[in-house]
Formats: structure tokens, C-alpha cells, sequence
């Protein structure tokens, strides 16, 4: 009996050495700040990763902004293009009203004109100038003296701009 309590005290003292010699293991700390380090490098990867795309979706929203506010801009450039484009013929025959003399069709035709010079709209001025086909539109060659060749001696219809854009050239006519 005092064999078999000799050997259950050895080993229990040999497991304590065991494991005071686990516990006691430098290798093991070692491994874990190993592992400690790369799972700090690992997130630090993934960190950037995410901020660089939170930084990719933020300048393609600002870009989406500012897409969308031009775009807009010229929605509403184009509606007011179709609009002008509409009153023409309407400032024609107050054109051809004030050439006759009515006073009425004059101040109409002044306080329109202002309204819509205000909104963007420019007459082209045609008489006298070269000939441009951006915005002219010959419909008559003739022989003068008083005039170089290539110059619109007479405007049969005028010519508008709308802010910069031509939304109708000037029927001309151009000195040969």
C-alpha cells in the first residue's frame, strides 16, 4: 500500500510540474501576441479598406450631386428655351406692328421684349454685319455698292438667342 501511495504522490507531483511547465511556457505568449499582432493588422487592413470606400461613396454622391443640379439647370433652361421659342412669332407681329406705327403694339411689344431680355433673350443684330451662318440665314444675294460682298444688307426676320444659344437665326439678305 505504501507503493501505491508513493506513486500517486509522484505523480501528482508530476503533474503538478506539468503543469507549472505549461503554464510556465515562454512559446505560448509569444504565439499569442503573434496572433494578437496580426489580428491587429488584419482590422487595421479592413479599417482602411472601409474608409477608403466611405471616402469613394462620398466624392460619387458629390459628384451625383452636382450631376443632378446641372442637369436640373438645364431642364429648366430648356423649358424656358421652348417657352421663348413659343412667343416668336408673337414678338414678330408686334415688330411688324411698331414698323406701322401702332403705339399700343410699341409698349407692348418694349415691355415684352425687356421681360424676356431680362430671362436670357438677345435680338441678333444682322444688318450690316458679315454674314455668319451660326446666325444668318441667307435667303437672297444682290449687287450693291454701298455694301461688301459677304454683309446682310436687309433682315427679313430677326434672329434671337437664348442665353448664348441661337434659338432662331435671322432670314437675311447678303450683299454679292
Amino acid at each position: 500500500m505504501s507503493d501505491d501511495l508513493t506513486k500517486k504522490v509522484v505523480t501528482d507531483e508530476e503533474a503538478c510540474i506539468d503543469t507549472e511547465t505549461i503554464e510556465d511556457d515562454p512559446a505560448k505568449p509569444e504565439n499569442e501576441e503573434v496572433v494578437l499582432e496580426e489580428e491587429i493588422n488584419d482590422l487595421k487592413v479592413q479599417l482602411d479598406e472601409a474608409l477608403n470606400r466611405y471616402l469613394r461613396l462620398q466624392a460619387d454622391f458629390s459628384n451625383y450631386k452636382r450631376r443632378v443640379e446641372k442637369e436640373k439647370e438645364e431642364i429648366y433652361q430648356n423649358a424656358n428655351m421652348e417657352l421663348v421659342c413659343k412667343i416668336l412669332p408673337v414678338l414678330d407681329s408686334l415688330d411688324k406692328a411698331e414698323e406701322m406705327g401702332d403705339l399700343g403694339a410699341v409698349q407692348i411689344f418694349k415691355q415684352l421684349m425687356d421681360i424676356l431680355q431680362k430671362e436670357g433673350l438677345e435680338s441678333i443684330e444682322a444688318i450690316g454685319q458679315s454674314f455668319d451662318p451660326n446666325y444668318h440665314q441667307a435667303i437672297d444675294q444682290v449687287d450693291t455698292e454701298e455694301y461688301e460682298s459677304g454683309t446682310v444688307v436687309e433682315d427679313f426676320r430677326k434672329g434671337y438667342c437664348f442665353n448664348g444659344i441661337v434659338i432662331r437665326p435671322s432670314m437675311v439678305r447678303v450683299a454679292k
